[in-house]
């Protein structure tokens, strides 16, 4: 028997209201654990794999969103670099690298010039240079 639409739609709600549950008890887990004092005898780590585990869903980490488009990033080096861009760098950024948008449909959609785009990519470039340079300094290569 194949459920109906409304079926379906009731099982994707209790499942979506589950992963929520579990998530904010997980969460609620790790926040004691940070705010419980270390000389205690019980380890809340034993608690946590009992009880607790932390699923990563990429729509929580390492997005972002412009004009209702979401951007995944999977490094998260590159991600804390672009979240030091200002807004407009980083927006330049996903839409040339993304989206594969030209210099004059980003200066379109942002409402500037194509050499304001230019010098936006630019100056992006420059930051996250410095950004991945203070990451790797006094590491090896």
């Amino acid at each position: 028997m194949i459920p109906s639409e409304r079926e379906q739609e009731l099982v994707a709600m209790f499942d979506s209201f589950c992963k929520t549950v579990i998530r904010n008890y997980s969460r609620t887990l790790i926040r004691r654990k940070s705010n419980r004092p270390e000389n205690l005898d019980e380890p809340i780590e034993v608690l946590l794999d009992l009880w607790g585990t932390r699923d990563e869903y990429p729509s929580l980490s390492n997005t972002f969103v412009v004009d209702g488009e979401i951007y995944s990033i999977e490094s998260g080096t590159l991600y804390k670099a672009l979240v030091s861009l200002p807004e407009q760098q980083r927006t330049v950024i996903l839409l040339d690298f993304w989206d594969d948008m030209t210099d004059i449909e980003i200066a379109k959609k942002l409402e500037v010039t194509p050499r304001t785009v230019y010098n936006l990519r630019k100056r992006a470039f420059r930051e996250i240079k410095r950004f991945y340079e203070h990451e790797n300094r006094g590491r090896d290569p």
